[in-house]
């Protein structure tokens, strides 16, 4: 029994100890704590707060859209990339003569748009109803995957360049599994 009120007096003196030494030592003049929190910018990345009032960072300059890099702008771009996302087989068996009904169908899913090569997301989007998208992208070499997040339906990645101006269109057909 000694042991128990030997260490809850221990416990005790060192509890009493850290409340007058918190109390007694000074605080810096002005000093205060930034959040982590973080702001993100039209082109994707994010920033963090800095500086003594806790404002946010500059964002990156914007994207230049024109080769030499004179000038150069943020969202919307006069360039990216449109198309359709579709979805088959839609039936068991394939006959021939095709039957309309088994033909394949619009797909509506996420899009994952990324610069080729890089497994950064640069543009999360959707395909709508009808499987149809559009995203404004700065010029440029893109990867496009359209998931649903489970096994099947499956979808290729598709590349596309996307031009100074203008829209590249593409077809992503996704298979459904459906043997």
């Amino acid at each position: 029994m000694k042991h128990y009120v030997i260490v809850a007096s221990v416990l005790v003196l060192i509890i009493v100890g850290g409340v007058w030494v918190s109390r007694t030592l000074p605080v810096p003049s002005g000093a205060k704590g930034c959040t982590e929190e973080a702001k993100v910018c039209p082109d994707g990345s994010a920033v963090g707060r800095t500086g003594p009032n806790c404002e946010f960072a500059a964002c990156p300059v914007g994207v230049s859209t024109t080769p030499a890099g004179g000038g150069g702008s943020i969202l919307p771009y006069n360039s990216g990339v449109q198309g359709m996302v579709s979805l088959g087989p839609t039936c068991p068996v394939e006959r021939i003569p095709p039957d309309p009904q088994c033909a394949d169908k619009p797909f509506a899913t996420a899009i994952i748009v990324s610069h080729t090569g890089s497994s950064s997301a640069f543009v999360l989007g959707n395909s709508d109803k009808a499987g149809v998208f559009k995203f404004s992208l700065p010029p440029g070499s893109y990867t496009l995957k359209a998931t649903s997040g489970k096994v099947f339906p499956r979808c290729p990645e598709v590349t596309v360049v996307v031009p100074a101006s203008g829209y590249a269109s593409t077809t992503i057909s996704c298979d459904s599994g459906i043997r």
